[in-house]
């Protein structure tokens, strides 16, 4: 064979047939089929419906009824709005010819007659209420009166308050020591320095520690409180955390929530005695 009867690759004109890249297409074509064309209307439709079945769902799906119950009526009388309890001083003082007065500014005139119970002719205000605490020498040490004193002997200044208390309340002593007992301000973590603990003196009048009683206010009508009535007539299990819609389950489904029982009744006695 010949240099002339090489073979040579056949050249395409232009315009004469079919180009490679119209070959492919066509081949591509051929083994999938196109999909029908899209309407253009149906596209602008689209929109127009999706918000028109958001807005029937909003507006015409049916709402669950919210039980809200009559508000608990408390009596006005109940309601005082000044602190049940003030802090104690560093240092008490008393009000004499209208001024304020701390105690070595008297007591260090004169000395203090036997330690034995005696009627008092100042500080008459005050009410030994504290058990077998029925003299003042019992905590106020009989020399220095700005100092407090154990049974031991040993001095306290005011800020100890609660050493001189834990000789008789122990166990009460241990529970405020661990948070139990008392209250906590500023923060729960010791470590932080924002934390400050009321001592026994800054709730309890030392010298009557004992509360009055009082009757305390209806608790919060909540969405997650259940409903309280349903518990106490059948005796089922109080579950605080299960959702306002599953009361009711098998009375009906519809039982409101009545909070003007026997809970907020203004003429119980006090206490709470009242209760089962």
């Amino acid at each position: 064979m010949g240099r002339d009867d090489a073979w040579e690759p056949e050249r395409i004109e232009e315009g004469d047939g079919e180009s490679r890249g119209d070959r492919s297409t066509s081949v591509a074509s051929l083994a999938s089929p196109s999909s029908p064309p899209t309407a253009p209307w149906l596209v602008w439709l689209i929109g127009p419906l999706f918000v028109a079945l958001g807005a029937w769902f909003v507006t015409a799906s049916p709402l669950p009824e919210i039980p809200l119950g009559t508000p608990a009526s408390v009596p006005p009388g109940s309601l005082n709005p000044v602190p049940f309890a003030r802090p104690g001083a560093d240092l008490p003082e008393v009000v004499i010819g209208g001024y304020d007065h701390r105690c070595n500014e008297c007591h260090r005139f004169f000395d203090s007659p036997p330690i034995e119970r005696r009627t008092l002719t100042q500080h008459t205000d005050i009410e030994l209420e504290h058990g077998l605490n029925n003299r003042c020498f019992n905590c106020h040490d009989v020399r220095n009166r700005e100092l407090l004193v154990l049974y031991d002997g040993t001095r306290l200044s005011f800020d100890q308050v609660p050493r001189l208390c834990a000789q008789c309340h122990g166990t009460v002593y241990r529970d405020w020591q661990r948070g139990t007992h008392g209250k906590t301000l500023g923060s729960w973590d010791a470590e932080s320095g924002r934390q400050r603990r009321l001592g026994c003196n800054d709730c309890h009048n030392p010298h009557a520690p004992a509360y009055p009683p009082f009757r305390p206010l209806p608790a919060p009508d909540t969405l997650r409180m259940g409903n309280q009535s349903i518990a106490h007539a059948h005796g089922a299990r109080h579950e605080p955390l299960r959702r306002w819609s599953s009361d009711g389950a098998g009375h009906g489904g519809s039982v409101r929530h009545d909070r003007t029982g026997d809970h907020a009744d203004p003429n119980a006695p006090l206490g709470g005695k009242e209760h089962p």
